[in-house]
């Protein structure tokens, strides 16, 4: 059976849980630790140490678990939610014809972590993905939520991936693109661009990656696509 849809390669979402796994794996370990070692003391198994002390060690304990959760409870969620968007976007990618390959979680060479790259007849197209809450919109060119200016724009850090991925690849700069696209209904609009960086919604970006002009023949999609397979791609937990 011939195939119809674009290869996947990588697990989309996985490096964003990783980070938001490492994010609570040391702290609920270490109040593990502490809540046992509090209620050993309590229970007497300890003689050294008078049973208020375990008492003291246990309510500590009980203040930090408490202000962790109230502090990084939202930033874990975040990353969860991050990789749920991710794996959103890869559901639209799989889409692409079968001219078209998609890494998920592409580790560049200087570190730096790709959510998407897809590369097919189009070109080459660094994707970056957003799962925000709220309305996302453009105005004379500036990037707003909820109708507010952002303290940190996307664009730069597309602008980093495209730069970073160039390096590597060594192709001309027209050949790379890249993508913000943002998965749920935060931008419903058509893709707009600013710049050189493409602005879409998850639900029109396989339409927009295959719309351009054709720069690649079948040829300089593999000797692209094996050159990128050549790099570390998240695998799962």
């Amino acid at each position: 059976m011939t195939e119809t849809r674009a290869t996947m390669r990588g697990i989309p979402g996985d490096a964003a849980r990783k980070r938001g796994l490492r994010r609570i794996f040391i702290p609920v370990l270490l109040f593990g630790v502490l809540f046992g070692f509090a209620a050993g003391v309590l229970l007497g198994n300890m003689d050294i140490l008078p049973w208020w002390i375990g008492l003291i060690l246990f309510l500590a304990a009980f203040a930090c678990l408490f202000l962790f959760r109230l502090h990084h409870a939202n930033l874990v969620y975040g990353y969860f939610k991050g990789a749920r968007g991710e794996e959103m976007v890869a559901g639209e990618l799989v889409r692409l014809p079968a001219t078209w390959t998609v890494f998920n979680g592409l580790i560049l060479p200087d570190g730096s972590d790709v959510d998407h790259v897809a590369v097919g007849p189009q070109g080459i197209f660094v994707i970056e993905t957003k799962h925000w809450r709220g309305d996302v919109s453009i105005d004379n060119g500036q990037l707003l939520a909820n109708g507010r200016p952002l303290m940190k724009s996307p664009i730069l850090q597309v602008r980093t991936l495209i730069s970073a991925l160039n390096d590597y690849l060594e192709t001309a700069t027209d050949d790379v693109h890249g993508v913000l696209c943002f998965a749920g209904p935060q931008f419903l609009s058509t893709p707009q661009q600013i710049d050189e960086v493409k602005i879409c919604s998850h639900l029109n970006l396989s339409e927009m990656l295959t719309s351009g002009p054709t720069l690649f023949d079948a040829t300089e999609v593999a000797v692209y696509v094996a050159r990128l397979g050549s790099l570390t791609i998240t695998q799962g937990l």
